[in-house]
């Protein structure tokens, strides 16, 4: 299906709330919170070793051992996690209780090195041209030997190309995976919204503060969702804005992702039946309009 279409549903209550329905559980497990503060504990301790003997080229013993242990207690934890039962939310009545945003801190983390040894080597590369300590030429020199000597030492790991005898300018490169890997994951922590719970009746309460409200979906007169956010826009003399979150949402009544499309139909079954106009490319699109008449 192509374009826009006006979307409606059919509601078992009249008004877009439907009876909720718990998730099937399956034999998979979830991998519970201290394996992932182990987990996190494993890799921290590596990095740090890491920075601790940056001044070496070689790996130190230290640094093995925490390497191998990081990698063998993620393994572990993937192989057995010992968490509850794993559940899908698959349809719009699997959404119960209190969901919220939730940031990938080590994708974070991830982006901020990458970010930070492209940053520093391109300063590097700025300081030493206007100072003149190198030229132009002796930057893409130390490039190009820099990269035959990365590219040899992975063919022949045996072999010793002396990169520690490079400026290391070629790493300016780290920026380019590592911006954009380090935008997509903080925008969501800026930008997540408010908390938002499902009750048994299919009703929603919006977190303001430290309480719960419910959303009163009449008083808005535009609904839009992005995938990223649901933007519930007022008219000028209605009650403030309302943003619920739509990108990385997690259930804390079954402690998993709500995924984007399956909230969208869920809002767009419940605006339907409180008299919007809900615009909508499918009822798979994670993207909708909706317009109070």
């Amino acid at each position: 299906m192509t374009g826009s279409e006006q979307w409606q549903a059919p509601s078992p209550t009249g008004d877009g709330r439907e009876a909720r329905q718990k998730p099937e559980d399956t034999v998979e497990r979830r991998i519970t919170w201290w394996q992932r503060g182990l987990r996190w504990i494993a890799w921290l301790t590596f990095l740090g070793l890491a920075v601790y003997y940056s001044q070496s080229v070689y790996f130190s013993g230290p640094e093995w051992l925490a390497l191998i242990a990081a990698i063998g207690i993620s393994i572990w934890c993937m192989a057995k996690p010992l968490g509850g039962p794993k559940y899908e939310l698959k349809e719009p009545t699997h959404l119960l209780g209190a969901f919220n945003s939730r940031t990938s801190w080590g994708l974070v983390l991830f982006g901020a090195i990458l970010t930070l040894g492209g940053a520093a080597s391109s300063m590097a590369i700025i300081y030493d041209v206007a100072t003149g300590r190198a030229t132009v030429g002796d930057v893409f020199r130390d490039i190009g030997i820099f990269i035959e000597g990365w590219i040899v030492n992975l063919i022949v790991p045996t072999y010793d190309a002396e990169l520690e005898k490079t400026h290391a300018y070629a790493l300016f490169v780290l920026v380019i995976p590592g911006l954009p890997l380090l935008w997509f994951n903080v925008i969501p922590f800026f930008n997540r919204g408010s908390g938002f719970q499902v009750h048994p009746d299919g009703s929603v309460s919006v977190r303001r503060g430290d309480s719960w409200e419910p959303l009163l979906e009449y008083q808005y007169s535009d609904v839009a969702a992005d995938g990223t956010t649901i933007n519930f826009t007022p008219p000028p003399d209605g009650p403030p804005a309302i943003v619920l979150p739509q990108d990385r949402v997690f259930s804390r009544e079954y402690g998993a992702r709500l995924p984007a499309k399956v909230s969208a139909e869920f809002f767009r079954r419940l605006l339907a039946g409180r008299g919007f106009e809900v615009e909508s490319a499918s009822s798979s699109s994670n993207t909708f309009t909706a317009r109070r008449n």
